[in-house]
């Protein structure tokens, strides 16, 4: 279930009204953040794509100077907080030159600080002008609990627990709370250090399995994360943050000018969509018998465009063609 304050659906409904100066806007920061609460719920015997639609930011402003990884950001606050005792990210949220991407979209944990000198490699370096936002990086404790509040089931071995799983390089990494010694693990070092602190990277999401057991629900707060956004892939199975806060269909996305498609499931990049527990993978079919658009998994035929992108819902994304990449536009302003 998702709760959205009354004042983001007024909003919605302002943006509804708006739509052309909205997008002549699309390049700028908002004059106001949203902000609210979604509940998510996780399905006993389910899986559910978690996307981190809230976060908590800190600070906004405009890149002053670029070397490298380091920027020079002038920022509101005038003085940046410390951003390195708790993990934080920088994302590019607008472009001071609106013919090209550029960073636009990117973000990238900080590692570096010194006053309003920041480290953080940024994929795409952003241009002098570039505003951005500082934000909290989430970690599986603070998501979930250090204790498990949010009661998924845990045990002392990974058989019997609820798994949660994050990207690395592809690759899908499983965690799950062990009862026995109160804490996080990973499911391949069950004997290895506490996991809680795991930072959940930035433009990632989490996949929780459940097993047989009572629903639990999930609640985040905070800022929405304005701007266009771009996830760092890689070849195999990623787990795509979707930080928006209202829906969208796959034919409205735009993904497919991101991601690479192809004549069949085989040699085009995948999208899975989570409802309900159950995930049903898409491609963008660019050819062949069955005509071109979205199709199911199983169906080179019937348009599949209407499937809709919802509020907190990550994306699974397995790349396995052409050059790894994948971008997400704002709804209503890209």
């Amino acid at each position: 279930m998702i709760r959205i304050r009354s004042t983001e659906l007024a909003l919605f409904a302002l943006l509804a009204l708006a739509v052309p100066q909205v997008q002549a806007q699309a390049d700028k920061l908002p004059m106001s953040r949203t902000a609210g609460t979604v509940t998510l719920n996780l399905p006993a015997g389910k899986t559910t794509l978690v996307g981190l639609a809230n976060v908590r930011i800190v600070a906004s402003g405009t890149v002053q100077a670029v070397e490298g990884a380091g920027l020079t950001l002038s920022s509101s606050p005038a003085s940046l907080p410390d951003l390195l005792t708790a993990p934080h990210a920088l994302k590019i949220v607008s472009r001071a030159n609106p013919t090209a991407n550029n960073a636009y979209g990117h973000s990238a944990r900080i590692t570096a600080q010194s006053g309003q000198e920041v480290a953080a490699a940024l994929a795409v370096a952003p241009n002098v002008g570039d505003e951005f936002v500082v934000y909290e990086l989430s970690r599986i404790a603070t998501v979930l609990g250090a204790a498990n509040e949010v009661g998924l089931t845990g045990a002392a071995t990974a058989s019997a627990a609820d798994k949660v799983y994050l990207t690395e390089n592809g690759v899908l990494v499983g965690y799950f709370y062990r009862t026995d010694v109160s804490q996080w693990r990973r499911i391949d070092d069950a004997d290895g250090a506490n996991q809680g602190g795991t930072v959940i990277a930035p433009g990632s999401g989490l996949m929780i399995v459940r097993l047989a057991g009572s629903d639990r629900s999930l609640r985040l707060s905070g800022d929405a994360l304005p701007a266009r956004h771009v996830a760092g892939v890689a070849s195999g199975q990623n787990i795509v943050n979707n930080p928006f806060l209202v829906p969208t269909s796959l034919s409205a996305s735009d993904i497919q000018s991101n991601i690479t498609g192809g004549t069949g499931p085989g040699v085009a990049d995948i999208v899975y969509l989570e409802q309900n527990g159950l995930l049903t993978g898409y491609y963008f079919k660019t050819g062949g018998p069955g005509g071109t658009g979205w199709r199911a998994l199983g169906d080179s035929v019937t348009d599949a465009g209407a499937a809709l992108l919802m509020p907190a819902k990550a994306i699974l994304f397995k790349e396995q063609a052409g050059s790894a990449g994948f971008a997400l536009p704002e709804p209503f302003a890209d």
